[in-house]
């Protein structure tokens, strides 16, 4: 490896041709530069590859003590997400008590090929990345995985081997949740999954499907519905599917806001919750036992996912040892009163 040449004020001013204290205010957005010298000196930076101070600085003591968050996409932004605040919080705890800040990178509009760039930028030791939608097989995702020790929190793509995350038991809990609407008597229930691209939303059909075939229950790929995570896609789903006869009596949704969704089509629908169709959601955030009916749902541990996802970050960032980690957080049904009782009982 060749060494790292880092440029300073004093190398830009000698190349443009002006004072270092011009520079300085250039690069620092003083108004009482002239524009056409700013634009010069912030091009001769740029041509010289010049990184602002806090990048340099950890180019040199090879840390910055800061760890960036990525979250949320366009459309399901974290921070309105309610199983999304508390992960953040339990980073933020972690991370101070181990002298470390944290930045959290929220610009919406920002294209992802500028995520490794402003990592660089902002001096980030390491990325903990909570992602939703497209971003999760978004290439310059990929790249800044491979440039950064970086964990992911629920949300990597089943197309991703060999990356850092931290993930609820998936497949156990469905199991489990599935389980138990059969025990109470159903045997056609409807799935309505996230997306095709994440791995959690691939282990919580697995575990749907493995619970229909250890009671001997036709797997119908017909009965699998993809809501993409969202309330208002899955409530469009579920008007569509129970306008016509179908003979489903349950729904098992892969997380709580389209279980929202849901139970808000059948009202509409003019069905009962649980007497006519049982609803088992997926996350058991605030406004799940409050819901009406409240919800029968799948508790995740956001607080220990959180907790756990920054040790771990800052484990790789210590060791830089280039071991893959992985944790898998148990996760409990917590019986409410969507999900019914025993169907003839």
């Amino acid at each position: 490896m060749g060494c790292v040449i880092i440029v300073n004020i004093r190398d830009i001013a000698k190349a443009a041709g002006v004072s270092v204290s011009t520079v300085s205010k250039a690069l620092n957005g003083y108004s009482d530069v002239k524009s056409k010298t700013r634009e010069m000196i912030l091009n001769v930076a740029k041509d010289m590859d010049y990184l602002p101070n806090v990048m340099a600085r950890g180019l040199i003591t090879k840390k910055s003590n800061t760890i960036g968050i990525f979250f949320g996409d366009r459309q399901n932004s974290g921070f309105d997400n309610p199983f999304f605040s508390e992960l953040i919080r339990s980073i933020k705890d972690v991370a101070g008590a181990e002298g470390y800040d944290i930045l959290i990178f929220a610009n919406q509009k920002r294209n992802t090929s500028s995520y490794k760039t402003i990592c660089y930028e902002k001096g980030v030791d390491g990325v903990i990345l909570i992602l939703t939608g497209d971003q999760r097989t978004d290439e310059n995702i990929r790249e800044l995985h491979e440039s950064l020790p970086t964990v992911y929190i629920d949300s990597v793509s089943y197309q991703y081997n060999n990356v850092n995350f931290v993930e609820t038991e998936n497949v156990n809990a469905s199991f489990h949740a599935v389980e138990h609407l059969i025990q109470l008597g159903h045997t056609r229930i409807l799935k309505m999954a996230g997306d095709q691209v994440a791995k959690a939303s691939y282990d919580r059909i697995e575990g749907y499907k493995q619970a229909l075939s250890k009671h001997g229950l036709e797997v119908n790929n017909d009965l699998i519905l993809y809501g993409e995570f969202s309330r208002e896609k899955a409530y469009q789903l579920t008007k569509r599917f129970f306008s016509k006869p179908g003979g489903v009596t349950a729904v098992f949704s892969s997380s709580d806001m389209m279980a929202f969704g849901i139970i808000d089509a059948l009202k509409d629908l003019g069905f009962k919750v649980p007497e006519d169709i049982a609803v088992i959601g997926f996350d058991d955030i605030d406004e799940s036992k409050d819901y009406q009916p409240p919800l029968t749902t799948v508790h995740q541990q956001r607080f220990t996912m959180g907790e756990t996802a920054a040790k771990m970050l800052l484990q790789l960032i210590d060791s830089q040892d280039g071991i893959t980690r992985h944790a898998t957080i148990p996760a409990r049904l917590v019986i409410r009163e969507s999900s019914g009782t025993k169907r003839g009982g």
